[in-house]
């Protein structure tokens, strides 16, 4: 294990070249970087490839990425850019720095991927909160083309290990991994949310540094707060003995814990280790939101169905005994969120006999009455209230997000019922039919009635009304909605509409996710990074869970509810001041580089 005091200045692998440049450069790219470098546009336009293009910007004639040729998704130019800068520059370790919401997974996406392109890495450990864990496997596996190793096969891991294993550094860090992993030496390690590294005396710290590793990836947009011994502690990862010793840096770079000496020199040996993009530096300039919250008053027999479904749910935690570890508890909560959706969703779920045994025959009259409502209800007040305002402004498309096929298929019915031209996005169609339904609803308008599944790597700019017709639990989920239509190349105004029923727990979170947090007020991005600062581990969404499901009555539900959004708020303020002493550190313009 390296020695953190005292480590002897390293230099990380250098990256070899591809042998092949495959990729075309897209015209952004090429005006992007050559605008940035202060270098003449060439004469043939912006038709050159990689390899030429890269030759031109850099003296030495360097390398191209092979990785653009072989992925789904179309990076910014600053992303090529900053995969770029980690891969060569940087020879394979550095820390990604830019600004929440630039998309620095896509980066470490595009440095992973290209690794893998050009053989220097086989064995790739990625480490992310667990609140990103979903977020990142879909993102590698989507966009990049990558495969994700079962994270059950820990414990049977060897030197012989090829692939990408993705894992909380929850638990990660615990001792029977820990243990696991020291006999194992990694050909890069990846970390999101890296602000955790930043105290050399924590766990998380002496774990990612411990592990045996060729190259090293950092992600965080505040790579300091106050105390500048955060900042030597995140690079003395990636490059260990970078600043030679703590004793040399304090000497040279500190004048007190806060306060920086030199800073021009500390800002360019910073440059040399980390890539930071602000917002301004990217040129994104996008459009107004408009956020609306509609809420509206359920008939009596919705009301008692919701009841009567939630008591049923309590009901089953008392019977089984769950917490909110079980599977069992993830099904209540399922069965939670159905009942605010739409009867058919709940409904669906209920007759399908997916409840325990116990619980269906102890409760079979309070389960009865639940059906019983539930097919008396064939239209809802959330329903009456799409089927207007999809009927109000008939020539503007709009995109309507439910959770649940069931809810899918009955708005789908109603709206054609109408009139509406309508267009299905779901998990349970063909790859074929859903380009088709994107295609359609491109050309012609209309209605988008998806499912989760339009909630990531959609491009759909040419809309801009959106409406949840249900709300998922995990703020997350919600962000990456709206970055479907809240993107680069958004000409309009972006409105933002909400439905929840008074007198439910789903009017409650809307409350505190909207008007208390104000979710769809934050930048796209911003929310991971918030939520990863919060000191308990467990996703939000089982939080929620818990709290509604285990809470005896309304003021309860409301009272646990008001204090996980002051955790987040209490989170939101030190990211805040994260954010800030990084950006007043870093992002002040360094003195030129001195040619040596």
């Amino acid at each position: 294990m390296l020695n953190e005091e005292d480590a002897g200045a390293g230099d990380s692998p250098s990256m070899p070249a591809p042998d092949v440049v495959i990729a075309s450069v897209p015209e952004q790219v090429t005006k992007y970087i050559f605008q940035k470098h202060q270098k003449a546009i060439p004469a043939e336009g912006f038709s050159v490839r990689l390899l030429s293009f890269l030759s031109s910007i850099r003296e030495e004639g360097t390398l191209g990425l092979k990785a653009l040729g072989f992925i789904e998704v179309e990076p910014r130019p600053y992303q090529i850019e900053s995969a770029l800068s980690i891969l060569e520059s940087m020879g394979g370790s550095g820390i990604l720095a830019d600004e929440v919401g630039l998309g620095k997974t896509i980066e470490a996406g595009l440095v992973i991927k290209e690794m893998i392109l050009r053989r220097t890495a086989r064995k790739i450990l990625v480490l992310v909160p667990a609140s990103l864990l979903a977020q990142w496997a879909e993102e590698l596996t989507d966009k990049f083309g990558l495969t994700i190793a079962d994270d059950s096969a820990i414990e049977s891991l060897s030197d012989e290990f090829e692939g990408i294993m993705l894992l909380s550094l929850h638990k990660a860090k615990s001792r029977k991994v820990q243990t696991i992993f020291s006999t194992l030496a990694w050909d890069l390690v990846v970390v999101d949310e890296a602000h955790s590294l930043k105290n050399h005396l924590t766990l998380a710290h002496r774990f990612v540094f411990s592990l045996r590793r060729k190259y090293t990836v950092l992600l965080t947009a505040t790579p300091i707060q106050n105390d500048l011994r955060e900042l030597y502690n995140l690079i003395n990862i990636v490059k260990p003995g970078y600043f030679k010793s703590i004793r040399l840096f304090r000497r040279k770079y500190m004048a007190d814990r806060f306060t920086p000496r030199n800073p021009e020199e500390l800002r360019r040996m910073c440059s040399r280790v980390m890539v930071r993009h602000r917002r301004s530096d990217t040129l994104i300039k996008l459009p107004p939101r408009e956020v609306r919250t509609h809420f509206v008053h359920p008939s009596p027999t919705e009301l008692e169905f919701y009841t009567l479904t939630l008591e049923l749910a309590r009901r089953a935690v008392s019977l089984l005994h769950v917490d909110e570890g079980d599977h069992i508890m993830l099904l209540l909560s399922i069965l939670l969120k159905e009942s605010t959706s739409s009867p058919q969703a709940l409904l669906g779920t209920l007759e399908a006999a997916v409840l325990p045994k116990i619980v269906r025959e102890t409760e079979s009259v309070l389960l009865r009455q639940v059906l019983e409502l539930g097919r008396s209800l064939s239209i809802t007040a959330k329903m009456e209230w799409l089927l207007e305002e999809v009927a109000s402004q008939p020539e503007e498309p709009i995109i309507v997000y439910t959770e649940y096929i069931k809810t899918q298929n009955k708005l789908m019915e109603l709206m054609q019922g109408q009139g509406a031209l309508v267009h299905r996005y779901a998990g349970n169609l063909r790859l074929k039919d859903k380009e088709l339904a994107l295609a359609a609803f491109r050309r012609e308008g209309g209605v988008l009635l998806s499912t989760e599944v339009g909630g990531q790597g959609l491009n759909l700019q040419h809309c801009h009304r959106l409406v949840n017709f249900d709300l998922p639990w995990n703020p997350m989920k919600l962000e990456q909605r709206i970055g479907r239509i809240h993107r680069f190349g958004q000409q309009e105004k972006v409105q933002i509409s909400t439905i929840a029923g008074k007198g439910t727990f789903e009017e409650y979170l809307v409350t505190i996710l909207l008007s208390k947090i104000k979710l769809f007020e934050m930048v796209i991005g911003e929310i991971d990074s918030i939520l990863a600062y919060l000191k308990n581990p467990i996703p939000m969404e089982k939080r929620i869970s818990r709290i509604i499901l285990t809470s005896p009555d309304t003021a309860s539900i409301q009272r646990r509810l008001d204090n996980l959004a002051n955790e987040i708020l209490t989170a939101k303020e030190h990211f805040d001041q994260d954010r800030d002493s990084s950006a007043k550190l870093l992002d002040l313009p360094a003195a030129p580089e001195e040619v040596l």
